[in-house]
């Protein structure tokens, strides 16, 4: 009782009527073919009711599915931010040690910094000292994978302007592989399954309540902009000839602003 309880609060009302609407809208479409064909209500009735009974469990089967598909997106992309958030904290060393964990697969002639250093001229190179590899930063990455007599490189990053990816990885001296958060966790992390230690973890976005809805439209600082933009509906009300949209319009504005500077300045509350 108290699940079917929750679940009813949790019912949207729009997606009620939407649900309403759509089938006896189908009732109302089959009921009159299905009548007009078999002449006979009780048949036209009973075949209505299949129809509309099986196009809804297809429909749920459907929604479900996609909200499962949406879920595991959601909770995928949340991972990805933790591990990179992981990244961005941990120092070189620890970074270090990480990655040569991940590439334990290949054999590791040299280690330095945020470079390994393998067989055959490869290498890669990881930088997560910030969100955005900076042209210069990565340039420099690709001058010493070049004295080094580096062939092959592979950059790792939180994220790189699609420019300085696309001039990165068209240099013709040094065959070099940008890859991005997306990228290390698909590659890497998930296809090894070696990820870093959790430090920070991202909370869920949660729905706007109506009431904060309510708050964040009539907070105090925004009836100087309703103010204005009645303003300037009130004097285009003067000039256009059919005019009641303007003046609507301009006393709905006016009636924000009002109940805006009503509100009371919010207070700085105590961290502790």
């Amino acid at each position: 009782m108290k699940k079917f309880l929750n679940h009813l609060k949790s019912l949207n009302f729009a997606n009620v009527i939407d649900f309403i609407f759509f089938n006896v809208s189908l009732f109302l479409i089959f009921f009159a073919w299905t009548k007009f064909i078999f002449k006979k209500n009780l048949i036209a009735l009973i075949l209505t009711f299949s129809i509309i009974i099986a196009i809804n469990i297809s429909k749920s089967i459907k929604n479900y599915v996609k909200s499962n598909k949406k879920k595991n997106q959601e909770l995928k992309k949340k991972d990805i931010e933790n591990c990179m958030l992981s990244l961005l904290a941990q120092s070189d060393k620890e970074n270090l040690d990480f990655f040569s964990k991940v590439f334990s697969f290949k054999k590791i002639k040299y280690k330095k910094k945020n470079f390994l250093l393998f067989e055959n001229h490869e290498a890669v190179c990881f930088d997560f000292s910030q969100k955005l590899l900076s042209s210069e930063t990565c340039l420099k990455h690709i001058h010493y994978a070049i004295k080094q007599g580096i062939n092959k490189l592979g950059i790792l990053c939180y994220n790189i302007s699609p420019q300085d990816k696309l001039f990165f990885e068209n240099l013709s001296n040094i065959q070099i592989k940008i890859y991005q958060k997306t990228d290390i966790y698909a590659c890497f992390l998930s296809r090894y399954g070696i990820f870093p230690k959790k430090i920070l973890e991202i909370k869920s976005t949660q729905k706007l309540k109506f009431k904060q809805i309510i708050n964040i439209s009539l907070d105090r600082k925004k009836s100087k902009a309703y103010f204005l933009s009645g303003v300037l509906i009130f004097f285009c009300s003067l000039i256009v000839r059919y005019n009641i949209y303007y003046v609507i319009m301009s006393s709905i504005l006016f009636f924000m602003a009002i109940l805006c500077r009503r509100q009371k300045e919010e207070t700085q509350a105590n961290f502790f």
